[in-house]
């Protein structure tokens, strides 16, 4: 078994797509980290964290319908990063195990315009992949640099992109449809903004997220209640519905590092993610840091790095949270 945290990235360039079942199974094969079944289940040591992760950079966009999944790994790109100064870009997408000796032979080629650079951070189930950089001194070389190895370049940074195309929390929620009635026979578990999980104590307050579980096919589905009746929701974006009506902030933000805080139980939807992850390049790091927001009971947190104040703040609003101001060493 290959101990190379880009081995699973390779296996999913190579089929181009896969369910669920079949990512499972890879991962669970190219693991060398022999994490607990239970541990599987937390945070960004778990298949879902790691997956999560993966589409945070993005190397691939999973799609949902009706119970099944598809996971397609994106084309190989060069995503600007959002820095002031000469070009910085990040390799996104589809990689093989020939990908940074053919870079590198690139850089060589270039006199010195490009330079690459390689940071290794196989992430707590060692299957995270290499965040490949590369420097060019002019926009010019950087774009030459990508028409010799065929990839396309994204001159304008993704961060920027991705934060002026995505939707705001209240228009997700306006396009909700509303049609679930209040109490139907599934089990339930209801989201409690204490703990920030679903957990076995029911409420009938409104709002209310509640996880109901397909009793025939132990599928989950997210429902957000408001004036009694509910919408069908994605599970992430249900999370943060709940938080701003209830008006609470459980995000928070370093402006001297420009370091993003969010807690690991409350994970940022996917196009918000992948907004503040293309800022650096590199997935968010887990942390435990205690009494970080007044008023939040989380010990375990994600940290992105490398979010400047505007995307920070821009981004942060698009699920309705206003960062507390912290200083997180």
């Amino acid at each position: 078994m290959s101990a190379d945290p880009n081995s699973l990235l390779f296996v999913m360039s190579a089929r181009g797509s896969m369910t669920w079942q079949q990512y499972r199974e890879a991962v669970d094969f190219l693991s060398p980290t022999g994490i607990s079944e239970a541990k599987r289940h937390e945070g960004l040591a778990s298949r879902s964290g790691l997956l999560q992760c993966l589409e945070a950079l993005g190397h691939c966009d999973a799609h949902y319908d009706r119970g099944a999944s598809t996971i397609s790994v994106t084309p190989p790109a060069l995503c600007r990063l959002p820095r002031a100064g000469l070009p910085v870009a990040v390799l996104t997408g589809a990689r093989c195990f020939r990908t940074h000796e053919e870079m590198g032979s690139a850089a060589e080629a270039s006199g010195g315009k490009v330079r690459l650079s390689v940071e290794r951070q196989p992430g707590p189930m060692g299957l995270m992949p290499d965040t490949i950089q590369v420097s060019a001194t002019s926009e010019e070389a950087m774009a030459e640099y990508c028409a010799a190895l065929g990839i396309r370049y994204a001159a304008i940074p993704s961060a920027w992109s991705l934060m002026h195309w995505t939707g705001m929390l209240s228009d997700y929620e306006a396009n909700a449809t509303f049609d679930v009635p209040e109490g139907f026979g599934w089990p339930r578990f209801d989201f409690d903004v204490t703990s920030l999980d679903f957990g076995r104590n029911r409420t009938d307050a409104l709002p209310r997220y509640s996880r109901y579980r397909n009793p025939t096919t132990n599928l989950p589905t997210h429902v957000f209640f408001r004036d009694g009746r509910g919408a069908a929701v994605n599970l992430n974006w249900g999370r943060y519905l709940l938080l701003n009506a209830k008006g609470l902030t459980v995000t928070a933000y370093d402006e001297r590092r420009f370091r993003l805080c969010v807690p690991v139980k409350v994970p940022l939807p996917g196009v918000v993610a992948r907004t503040v992850c293309l800022c650096s390049g590199k997935p968010p790091v887990c942390r435990s840091i205690d009494g970080l927001v007044r008023g939040v009971d989380c010990q375990d947190w994600l940290i992105f790095e490398d979010v400047p104040p505007q995307i920070a703040w821009a981004a942060m609003s698009k699920v309705g949270q206003t960062p507390a101001m912290v200083s997180v060493p």
